[in-house]
Order: structure tokens, then sequence, then C-alpha cells
């Protein structure tokens, strides 16, 4: 995608963040953080917009048309088309002039949850909450359609507001729903990485352990030690505080604007030197433009 003057002056202290800066960054974190991945997507601004701005109807004719329209959007990226391998999904909600975040969580074994984060919650709840709910709900019918093996029901929309770190201004919304994209992306990018060392690391242990002429290895394996902590808990209760954004993890709006603006002059620097002349790189960095 191309950004325009505007939306490089829009990332100016005391501006507002435009809806290209957002998806553009949203691409970018899903390309540095999970180029190969289909589990981990970044849902594009106007098909966010479509999810939260259709008044919800269950009627089969609405259902239809809302599918029709969302693939529509979705032709390039496909997001949509296969919804059982998406794990976490990144929606950026817009309403009323102000920008929030919600992230679609899909668990093994348990039904979904959507996780709100919202900069302004004293001013904004009620209202962005119930936007957030429109979405999730449209979300679920959009999968459903184009995967009526789903299974969706009320419990299925289940919307957790987090407590998170809030703006102390009118114009940096935009920004921290990036700020929260981030930290969450980065996060989820180590825990991957790390489950993948941990795999590896068992296969070979396993490899390694392999006997055929001692017994006494395989008795000792059935063996249970009730004195250690419950590997479940364990796991929910680290999976719980990789969801939650505190103050210590902020990244400070004026300085997440000169990230974001550097960042977009990194990916033209890249951009263009891969496929333009040099004299041609130079003129596309003066005019502020990226292509990601």
């Amino acid at each position: 995608m191309t950004l325009s003057n505007t939306d490089i002056e829009a990332l100016k202290p005391g501006e507002w963040v435009t809806d290209d800066v957002i998806d553009f960054y949203f691409k970018y974190l899903k390309r540095k953080y999970f180029p190969d991945s289909k589990k981990y997507v970044y849902i594009p601004v106007t098909l966010a917009n479509l999810l939260t701005e259709r008044a919800l109807d269950n009627s089969t004719e609405y259902l239809k048309e809302l599918a029709s329209d969302a693939n529509a959007l979705d032709i390039k990226s496909q997001i949509l088309g296969r919804p059982r391998t998406i794990r976490v999904a990144f929606l950026p909600i817009f309403g009323d002039g102000h920008w929030s975040l919600l992230v679609y969580r899909n668990q093994k074994h348990k039904l979904p949850e959507f996780l709100h984060f919202n900069s302004h919650l004293n001013s904004t709840r009620e209202y962005h909450t119930q936007c957030a709910r429109t979405a999730l709900i449209n979300l679920l019918y959009v999968f459903r359609q184009n995967d009526p093996s789903m299974v969706i029901s009320k419990e299925s929309y289940k919307l957790i507001v987090k407590n998170c770190p809030q703006q102390t201004n009118g114009n940096d919304c935009g920004v921290f729903v990036c700020m929260y994209a981030y930290v969450l992306s980065s996060r989820l990018a180590k825990r991957e990485a790390k489950n993948r060392a941990s795999s590896m690391q068992d296969i070979i242990k396993r490899i390694s352990n392999i006997s055929f002429n001692s017994p006494e290895l395989h008795r000792s394996d059935q063996q249970l030690s009730f004195s250690q902590k419950n590997p479940n808990k364990d796991h929910f209760d680290r999976d719980d505080l990789l969801w939650k954004v505190k103050d210590k993890d902020v990244v400070l709006p004026d300085d997440m604007r000169s990230r974001i603006t550097n960042t977009i002059y990194h990916e033209s620097t890249t951009s263009s030197t891969a496929s333009m002349p040099s004299s041609s790189s130079s003129r596309a960095q003066q005019q502020h433009t990226s292509r990601l």
C-alpha cells in the first residue's frame, strides 16, 4: 500500500493517525512477526468497519449478503476463507471518532474469546463495547457462512473488556491501537519461537531416551508425582499473563508515533532499493511514500 504526505503529517504529535497508517502498521506487524503463518491475521480497516457498522441480523438473506460483502473485501488477503486455522485476529474498531482494538482469540478445546482494548474507557466504554460486540458477532457470522461446520452459539460471543493503559488526550487513540497490537504481537511471536524450540527439544529428548533393552525406563515413565504443580493450570496462568497490557509495557504515544514514522521510512527505503534505480529511490523517499 502507498502512504501519502497527509498520512505522514498525521503521525505528528497532536494529530489523529489515518486509516492507512493503521493498515500499514498492521501489515508491517504481520510481515515482521508472522510472515508465513495463517494462524495470526490482521483485519484491514475497511473490513473491520464493515463488521462494525452492519446492524445485527441473523436472517438468512442478511448473513449471505454480509459474508458476500466481507469476502469481496477480503479477496486479496483471503483472511476469512478458513476460519478454523485462525488462532488470533486483530481488528481495529472505529466509531464516534474513536479507535479501539478487538482481538479474537481462538482457543483449543474452549470457546473463543474476544478481548477489547480501549484506551478511553471512562468516556467511551459503553458505546465502544457495543461496537466491539457488533463486530465480533458479525465476524462469527461470516466465519460460519464460510465454514458451515463451525458451531456458533451465544456462548461464543464472550467479550472481555481489558484493563489497559489509557490515553491522556483526545487524539492518541489510533496510536494506542498500534501500540497494543505491537505489544501483543511481539509477545505472541516470542511464545511461538519458544514453543518451537521446546517441541524440538522434546523430540531430541525422546529420541535420546529410546532404549529397547530397558524395561525399567518404561516403568519409571508411568510414575506420578502429586507434589508437582498442575501443568494445565500453569499453562492457563501464563496464557492469561500473555494478554495483559500494563503501564510498564507501554511505548509512550509520541515515541510510538516516531517508531511508526521510522518504520515507514525504512520500508520505503527497502522497497525502493529493491525495485527502483538509486535516483528513483531518493526521489521516492523525498515524496514520503511507502509500499508494503
